[in-house]
């Protein structure tokens, strides 16, 4: 049992980062008057801006104590997710963003419009609403109204998803994407710090000796690579699955992108994506070996998702405890600021824009706003019902997981293969959809027992496999027009008056070998 008692100072340093967040908001919704200003912050956005909001849209409170929770029973291999998002984010810097910025597209999907069909950019933006909106959006404030109940066991779980709600909903209708963004720059260095102060408590534990510590951590959980009967992570899903979900989430999913997309050129978007790699590696280090560790401290708890409560409570002094615990609400902020500004920038500028064709800036922004607070208020409503209906909530997340296949495949080929064609990426779309649908109820009801990470890699693969015959049976568009909708040698490389050590592909590399390194340390 833990006794979540949270001192008046600690509530005090909670209330004051509310505070801080709301005022945020309001200082950016006084300077947004266009809709670049409100769905792309200007296109003013720097590397750094970029890099801590991706890293903070990214983790979630579910994300930490998850984390947490999992190193907690099984060891580092669920931090596989976090090393390889540092791959594909220097793969996204090098390949993806130059064709993303220079065809100057609003939203993702608008890129699918571009290289294939109007119908493609709005089958996907579509399917991205609704999953967003029911899944990532609610289970985001789900997720953190269970985590302040932990600690305010007076607010009940109804309320403290409708406050998240509205201070998130509050202050990102207001200002748009730069709100979203720099809150989740104020939010990524809290969650940074208090992550810090968490493995600094628990290293207490171990006179302060890393060596010690890890000394005490059973072989088979130091390592990243699983065998292939393991239930959590096998090693040939971390190969070939981990990094199909890991492109879906980093370089297709609007929400995660879009603070690329406002970036002030390529070479700061590119560097905002490198920094966030390089952030990402800092979980291992900050949240996963803290979990890891706790096993030692806190041997028998019941539920391995008690950990970091347990920790924040046991170890972390009062008037230190609100930082913590700050960070842990940011996690949460972050998330569901960054899910409410894309959706309603893929409800405006890809199914309302195109109708109303004459609206003018300050239509564009009313219309931005009303739908994030129609969003906020519907996610706000339909999160506490997860508590009732988790069977549903869970099969609606696993649903999220098997979207993924159709939508990187047509993405991949769209960019890398010139040949690709409109109707081989409908039928892609409509019939991988339709195959991971049956593959899901496959799985659900006992048939195929096979880990989603590895039925995502062979589902791509069937995937593109189809792709490409299609395309060879049916017309595609001219070289002419594909000339900067595909990749070419050209966008890897950034104009020749910046220095050779801040090219992307210079830097990609040293991240990608440091990532390789951490990798063969814990292999």
């Amino acid at each position: 049992m833990i006794d979540p008692k949270i001192s008046q100072v600690d509530t005090g340093l909670l209330v004051g980062y509310f505070i801080i967040v709301l005022i945020i908001g309001y200082i950016f919704a006084r300077r947004t008057s266009t809709g670049s200003d409100y769905f792309l912050a200007g296109n003013r956005l720097r590397w750094t801006a970029i890099g801590f909001s991706l890293f903070a849209s990214n983790i979630s409170s579910s994300s930490i104590i998850g984390l947490t929770g999992q190193a907690y029973a099984s060891g580092i291999s669920i931090a596989n997710y976090e090393w390889m998002a540092t791959l594909i984010l220097a793969f996204m810097a090098v390949f993806i963003i130059p064709i993303y910025l220079k065809n100057k597209i609003r939203t993702v999907p608008q890129y699918l419009e571009l290289r294939f069909s109007p119908f493609i950019r709005k089958y996907y933006s579509f399917v991205t609403i609704v999953l967003t909106i029911i899944v990532d959006i609610a289970s985001s404030l789900f997720a953190g109204a269970l985590v302040l109940n932990v600690f305010f066991p007076e607010i009940p779980i109804v309320t403290a998803c409708y406050v998240l709600a509205l201070i998130s909903g509050v202050y990102t209708a207001a200002g748009g994407l730069a709100a979203v963004v720099y809150t989740d720059m104020l939010q990524a260095i809290i969650l940074i710090i208090g992550s810090c102060i968490m493995l600094f408590a628990v290293l207490g534990q171990f006179d302060f000796n890393w060596f010690e510590a890890i000394g005490q951590i059973e072989e088979n959980q130091k390592s990243f690579i699983r065998p292939l009967s393991d239930e959590n992570l096998p090693w040939l899903g971390t190969t070939l699955g981990v990094p199909i979900l890991g492109f879906y989430y980093w370089t297709t999913n609007h929400y995660v992108v879009q603070r690329v997309l406002g970036a002030q050129n390529i070479p700061q978007a590119q560097w905002g994506a490198l920094f966030a790699g390089f952030l990402k590696l800092t979980v291992l280090f900050i949240i996963v070996f803290p979990g890891i560790f706790s096993a030692q401290l806190f041997p028998d708890l019941e539920h391995p998702d008690m950990v970091y409560p347990t920790m924040l409570v046991n170890l972390i002094p009062d008037g230190v405890k609100g930082i913590v615990l700050a960070g842990l609400i940011a996690a949460i902020m972050s998330s569901v600021d960054s899910a409410l500004n894309g959706t309603s920038a893929l409800i405006v500028i890809d199914f309302i824009q195109p109708v109303r064709k004459d609206l003018t800036e300050d239509q564009l922004v009313k219309y931005g706003r009303v739908t994030t607070i129609l969003i906020m208020a519907f996610a706000g409503l339909w999160a506490p019902l997860i508590e009732n209906f988790q069977g549903l909530f869970n099969y609606l997340q696993q649903v999220l997981s098997f979207v993924v296949p159709p939508v990187v495949c047509i993405f991949l080929l769209g960019i890398f293969w010139k040949k690709g064609t409109a109707l081989a990426a409908k039928n892609t779309l409509i019939f991988g959809h339709l195959l991971s649908v049956i593959c899901l109820f496959l799985v659900n009801i006992g048939i195929i027992k096979i880990h989603f990470t590895i039925i995502a890699s062979l589902l791509t693969l069937l995937c593109m496999l189809g792709f490409v015959i299609i395309s060879h049976f049916s017309p595609g568009k001219l070289p002419g027009e594909l000339q900067i909708l595909t990749w070419n040698g050209q966008y890897t490389y950034q104009p020749k008056n910046y220095p050779w050590y801040s090219q992307a592909i210079f830097i990609g590399i040293v991240l990608t070998v440091l990532t390789l390194i951490i990798v063969a340390i814990y292999w």
